[in-house]
């Protein structure tokens, strides 16, 4: 659920429970009829606080898997203390629990851990950090335009404003991006993406689609490219126990084609994919030489750079004192 589903939640219980509990108070209160004040002000609180929870919920969804941890630890150590007065306390303190309150509160936190576990259960299946990832998204972009490069229509989409060194960037993406092999790259900033321009329009390539159009993948993409950056991020703390550096490339080889992950820097990252199995290989090196072209605009050195193997050899990294043209650029 989105936050605007969880507004539409409160909204109908407040609508469909709680409006008319206060006209039955208002019909009694017009004709003298005996009620349960009680009662009403008990199921009028009880409404309000759900649709409330409701609307909280869905103001704080990113955070909300740990504030129920959080809330289910406090929960628990209530339990302990609890138990604990039930247990010792005629011994300790000649005093004692009465059954009926220790019963209910037992009850109510097995209730919400219950709950609260079904619910982390049922998130982890998605995965915990989705929500998180979700709500923190910056922006997309919006500003659209198009440009025609020889058999190619290609789709750009960017933030209102960027910098010169993005438009670099951006240039350096359009260049390489073809209906060939390379259909789709996105580059993401600290603020969120930045930028995206694929090819998915192209009428040569709508035969990879059947149950999505080119507006849901881009979306997905996008989603997955965040994703793709806090899983690495989490690799990058457990591979400092083995002293190795930052996963700089990762690489979903579907068997419909691939989706890239290449770091740039601390908080840029770029997301390739291509929809051709064949073209795995091709798209994989135009994503390595367009990370090393993208560093350049933003003054950084190389390091995908690559060259193809010789007949009978390996692949192997360019020298280190050899020139590299973009540079600073």
């Amino acid at each position: 659920m989105d936050r605007d589903r969880f507004v539409r939640f409160a909204v109908v219980i407040a609508t469909f429970v709680l409006i008319p509990v206060l006209l039955e108070m208002l019909a009694w209160y017009i004709e003298g009829e005996e009620y349960d004040v009680a009662r009403a002000v008990t199921v009028v609180s009880v409404v309000t606080g759900m649709a409330l929870i409701a609307l909280v919920a869905g103001r704080l969804r990113g955070r909300l898997p740990t504030m129920l941890v959080t809330a289910m630890t406090v929960m628990a150590a209530g339990g302990i203390v609890l138990g604990f007065a039930a247990g010792f306390g005629p011994v300790l303190w000649n005093g004692h629990m009465p059954g009926e309150l220790l019963g209910l509160s037992m009850t109510g936190i097995a209730a919400f851990t219950l709950l609260t576990g079904t619910y982390l259960l049922v998130l982890f299946r998605r995965g915990l950090y989705v929500p998180h990832l979700e709500a923190t998204a910056g922006p997309s972009p919006t500003t659209t335009k198009r440009k025609v490069i020889g058999e190619s229509e290609i789709l750009i989409r960017t933030q209102p404003e960027i910098s010169a060194a993005l438009e670099k960037a951006l240039a350096s993406c359009v260049s390489l991006i073809d209906q060939d092999d390379l259909h789709f790259v996105a580059f993401f900033g600290p603020g969120g993406c930045a930028f995206y321009s694929d090819v998915l329009d192209d009428g040569d390539l709508q035969h990879f689609f059947h149950e999505t159009s080119a507006e849901e993948r881009r979306l997905s993409y996008l989603k997955l490219g965040r994703q793709l950056e806090w899983i690495g991020q989490r690799l990058d703390t457990h591979l400092k126990l083995l002293e190795s550096g930052t996963v700089i490339r990762t690489v979903l080889d579907v068997e419909r084609g691939a989706l890239f992950h290449y770091w740039v820097d601390h908080g840029r990252y770029v997301v390739g994919v291509t929809l051709d199995q064949r073209k795995v290989g091709e798209a994989d090196d135009k994503m390595a030489k367009l990370v090393d072209m993208i560093r350049g605009h933003f003054t950084l050195p190389p390091i995908n750079q690559r060259r193809r193997p010789e007949p009978g050899g390996n692949v192997r990294a360019l020298r280190k004192d050899q020139a590299w043209p973009e540079s600073g650029s």
